[in-house]
């Protein structure tokens, strides 16, 4: 369970891992296990198109709700939040980003907005999408814990790894609001193969230290059919814009 000193050592990753502290074939050979130990190359491709289907508890308010994630790699995303009372959608597409709000025409978002769409997409990477970015990966060890750090458009991701069972128990991010920076932590728990694919059913997340919502992993399709269509925004009568 996460505690200050898993903290101060997020925030000692955030703050001095760049690219290059590490020789690629260091990266490589964990990148290596972690894909033999998440199902193999075969089993991992089927991650590149994947729907993600969870039941949240957002703790501050108790609100019950479901977090459902269209995930086609490299570069597409589209987060669909329903509560009982509200419905947030967002989407990345590449370079662009929209938020769309339940009776409200979509937004197109830029700058902290985008990054946080990237954060999260970065969270979603498998072992071998991190092995096909290998170029930016760096590897950390400190304290007896290991992390491989990716930098992506700005955006820095740490992916905290369990030596013992190589599994990624932790991924970490910052984001700068407001001029400051905000650092996220998502945990990761009770983990069970699903159709070769190793998996986590829980998640336990943090913003700047404060424990934000609990997720139960309710469904995942792998090699998901999504349509185009669920990544775009197109223009409409009158130039307002919405979603397909």
């Amino acid at each position: 369970m996460f505690n200050l000193s898993r903290l101060s050592l997020l925030i000692l990753l955030i703050g001095f891992s760049q690219p290059g502290l590490t020789q690629s074939s260091d990266v490589q050979a964990v990148l290596d296990q972690l894909i033999q130990t998440y199902g193999g190359e075969s089993n991992l491709r089927k991650m590149d198109n994947m729907v993600q289907e969870w039941d949240m508890t957002a703790l501050m308010g108790n609100r019950q709700g479901t977090d459902t994630r269209s995930i086609r790699a490299p570069g597409q995303l589209r987060v669909e939040l329903s509560y009982p009372k509200k419905s947030e959608t967002r989407v990345l597409n590449g370079e662009s980003a929209f938020v769309i709000f339940e009776g409200v025409e979509p937004k197109e978002v830029s700058g902290m907005q985008r990054d946080a769409m990237r954060l999260q997409l970065m969270r979603l990477y498998s072992p071998l999408m991190l092995r096909n970015k290998l170029d930016s990966v760096s590897l950390t060890e400190e304290a007896g814990h290991m992390a491989l750090s990716l930098v992506e458009n700005g955006v820095h991701v740490h992916y905290m790894i369990n030596k013992e069972n190589w599994h990624i128990e932790k991924v970490a991010g910052s984001l700068i609001v407001k001029g400051q920076e905000i650092q996220f932590l998502t945990e990761y728990s009770d983990f069970k193969i699903i159709e070769g694919v190793l998996m986590h059913q829980k998640e336990n997340k943090f913003a700047a230290g404060m424990n934000t919502a609990v997720l139960q992993l309710r469904k995942i399709t792998f090699d998901a059919k999504i349509e185009d269509n669920e990544f775009t925004v197109l223009p409409s009568i009158g130039g307002h814009q919405f979603s397909n």
